[in-house]
């Protein structure tokens, strides 16, 4: 590719994704790196500068994904997201009124878990309502724990297809 081939090509690109190739610069032919650093300059963009804060809005980003990764969505208005799912090895330190247990995240559609995308050791500060968690390591796949989410979750499914089904008979019997 020539350099006019690159430059065309960046200037469709946003700001943020030319920053993430800036980063990786290194890795670029020359022709791309001349492309990319003439685009920077033509949108007045400071590379260390403003690579710099790039940087570290990222790693807040990868921080507070790090902390709480089953929460893609805090609330799941249409049943779609990333969610954590069963509670197994629980421990309680009334000391610190802290819990810790392990759970797994998986990909929610229609409120099901479907994918399951990782298990953890988390802890989070024991209350009814508290959704805040912090991961304190990754562990491999828990198939148990899947499997025990699995089939309470297709346990509910068939009582609400059943309930569903049954209702009408309930109610119109007369």
């Amino acid at each position: 590719m020539e350099i006019q081939d690159f430059a065309e090509e960046y200037q469709s690109k946003t700001d943020d994704e030319l920053l993430r190739l800036a980063l990786d610069s290194e890795q670029l032919t020359p022709e791309a790196r001349a492309a990319l650093n003439d685009e920077l300059a033509r949108r007045r963009i400071d590379k260390n500068e403003q690579l710099q804060a790039f940087i570290e809005q990222e790693e807040q980003c990868k921080e507070e994904q790090r902390r709480n990764p089953g929460n893609l969505f805090v609330f799941h208005p249409y049943g779609v997201g990333r969610d954590r799912f069963g509670k197994a090895g629980r421990i309680y330190s009334p000391e610190t009124g802290k819990e810790r247990f392990k759970t797994t995240v998986f990909v929610v559609l229609l409120w099901l878990p479907l994918i399951p995308t990782g298990t953890f050791i988390v802890e989070r500060k024991r209350s009814f309502f508290a959704r805040q968690v912090t991961v304190l390591e990754r562990l491999p796949l828990d198939w148990e724990q899947v499997l025990k989410v699995w089939v309470v979750a297709f346990a509910i499914l068939l009582a609400v297809i059943w309930a569903v089904k049954l209702l009408p008979h309930i109610l119109y019997r007369a």
